[in-house]
């Protein structure tokens, strides 16, 4: 065969191999446009063997506040013992209740439901609305008759004024219940065992402090708080180099990045976009954050219930770097609030934060971790990057702090102007008592300054920055920070941001 034939049949054969890798795509592209699956999803591949640490719902579904009433009107808090006294002794006394035939549930007021209080009893008490239903099914709780008219659970209580009934707040309508059963409980008593051993603080009412005309609840320690120590953090990706912000992109787009068109800006900011902003993600390396969108499918998924949901957002949250610091150190998060978006079912806003120690880190601006789940999709998702020592947080400083009292006393003009509370103009002489009648909570905490708030906003980029101790008072929607030992304020937030 001469060279002529043998160039010419080599060509028919390239022909057709071509013709065959014409027809193949054609194929899988008509799959992705008309099939189940969708172009984006043969774009985005993930590594499927990749293996990341993930956590459940039922992890992070713990009472913001543990509190057992001694019958005298003092009161301790849950520490360390608080999430073996959720798991074993709250829910398991209340499944173990739930099982008990002709379970009565009666709707009560307000008064009858702190007057239970007032007895030996056991409170957990979330800073978020749990549907009830949702919660049943999620922690095995039979569903008894009449559990339907309970809308969500926000409080739950036991007390020795009712020993075979338990209560329930719903913050979603603003109503209480007290579910009588037939069986008596005993974890009242069995939580005073655990709590014994904590050497916990006590606290009494705010009113106890007040005179006569008090009327707040709200729990106070009576001595000193623990002496907490500043502890360092730091902002690393404003030195982080090209290789380290790439990776972050492929968390999102894919290990290529092929289809993505990148945008720098004089600020900073690197965005990368695929598609005409069907999915964005916007990485701040000064700032330290990273933010990303995508547009709701017109065909999504199944909708989800909300413990699916928080599954979903905790599942995403593992795939793109878990809770940890920027450098890889495990954190504890906790759940800060929870909430449907715009009232639709199926969607839903989780807001996370975390803790050093058993105390929760404030920030005074942004939020930790912010993400979005709407019918299964995750559209939102926000986080702020930070390295910080939490052996630090095991530190204790013996400096004299400010009793919660003095430190009330000493501001109370600045939490009447900074949270907008009322007081009535003939009332000038008990001003301090009216405007802490209106506190809605107070904590123990560290709190990460905004850059406006804080001297060290000049500092270098990678200089080592503070958590500062502090007290945080809740009024009226607004979260009011004051250093732990001299009582200084040091600005403030929306409680729900």
């Amino acid at each position: 065969m001469d060279g002529e034939s043998m160039n010419a049949n080599i060509r028919e054969k390239l022909k057709n191999v071509l013709l065959v890798v014409l027809v193949l795509m054609t194929v899988l592209l008509l799959y992705f446009l008309w099939g189940s699956k969708s172009l984006e999803s043969f774009i985005f591949n993930s590594n499927e063997n990749t293996h990341y640490e993930v956590m459940t719902s039922k992890q992070v579904i713990l009472p913001d506040q543990i509190i057992l009433g001694r019958g005298n009107e003092d009161y301790l808090l849950a520490g360390a013992s608080k999430e073996s006294l959720w798991n074993d002794e709250i829910l398991g006394a209340f499944r173990e209740f739930s099982k008990g035939t002709n379970i009565l549930v009666e709707e009560i007021t307000e008064e009858k439901y702190k007057a239970a209080m007032a007895y030996p009893s056991l409170t957990a008490v979330f800073s978020y609305n749990l549907p009830f239903a949702d919660f049943c099914q999620q922690f095995d709780i039979n569903q008894a008759q009449g559990y339907d008219n309970i809308s969500s659970v926000t409080e739950i209580c036991f007390s020795e004024g009712s020993a075979e009934g338990t209560f329930l707040y719903d913050g979603s309508k603003g109503k209480y219940y007290w579910l009588l059963g037939n069986k008596s409980t005993e974890v009242v008593k069995q939580a005073e065992s655990i709590f014994a051993q904590e050497q916990p603080v006590i606290y009494f009412p705010l009113k106890m402090y007040l005179g006569a005309e008090g009327t707040n609840d709200t729990l106070i320690p009576v001595e000193s708080p623990e002496g907490l120590v500043p502890v360092d953090y730091r902002i690393d990706m404003a030195a982080a180099e090209k290789d380290t912000i790439e990776s972050l992109a492929q968390f999102y787009f894919g290990e290529t990045l092929d289809f993505i068109r990148k945008l720098e800006e004089s600020n900073g900011k690197i965005i990368y976009m695929y598609g005409y902003g069907q999915k964005v993600l916007v990485i701040n390396p000064v700032e330290g954050s990273i933010e990303y969108k995508e547009e709701i499918k017109s065909a999504g998924s199944e909708p989800q219930s909300f413990f699916q949901s928080l599954d979903t957002a905790l599942g995403y949250i593992g795939a793109h770097g878990g809770f940890k610091t920027d450098s890889g150190e495990t954190i504890n998060p906790y759940l800060k609030s929870a909430m449907s978006i715009d009232d639709k079912k199926n969607s839903y806003r989780f807001v996370f934060s975390f803790k050093i120690e058993k105390n929760k880190v404030f920030y005074q601006e942004n939020l930790p971790v912010i993400i979005e789940v709407q019918d299964g999709q995750v559209s939102y998702y926000r986080r702020e990057l930070l390295d910080f020592d939490q052996e630090q947080g095991a530190e204790r400083s013996e400096a004299k702090r400010i009793s919660a009292i003095n430190m009330l006393a000493m501001n109370y003009d600045y939490i009447l102007s900074k949270a907008g509370l009322k007081l009535e103009p003939e009332r000038e002489e008990t001003a301090f008592e009216d405007v802490a009648d209106q506190i809605d909570n107070l904590y123990i905490g560290y709190l990460k300054p905004s850059a406006e708030s804080t001297d060290q906003v000049a500092a270098d980029k990678g200089k080592s920055l503070q958590l500062i101790p502090v007290w945080v008072v809740e009024a009226k929607g607004t979260l009011l920070y004051f250093d732990l030992y001299d009582g200084q304020p040091r600005g403030g937030t929306q409680a729900v941001q």
